[in-house]
């Protein structure tokens, strides 16, 4: 799937002017999905926004990202779940 699709599953709060970063982790066992999603993060520019994919919601993903003043956005499609994560 195309990355501009990937976006298109969310609302307007996803800042659709920077450059994805697309990782999937969708295969990845625990607690790959999140070191990875972190690692990813901490490399992430202002003018990017990171999209994780994922056969689930990233749960524990949520506090770590609040931690690090990061905003987030999670919408389900049928090919499983995509989280877009950015810097305000």
């Amino acid at each position: 799937m195309a990355t501009t699709d990937r976006l298109a599953a969310f609302d307007d709060s996803v800042p659709t002017d920077r450059t994805p970063v697309v990782i999937d982790v969708a295969t990845a066992p625990p607690p790959k999905p999140l070191t990875r999603t972190l690692s990813a993060l901490a490399d992430l520019g202002d003018d990017e926004v990171l999209v994780q994919v994922n056969d689930r919601e990233p749960t524990h993903l949520f506090p770590k990202l609040a931690d690090r003043g990061a905003a987030y956005a999670t919408a389900e499609r049928e090919d499983g779940v995509v989280t877009a994560i950015w810097f305000p």
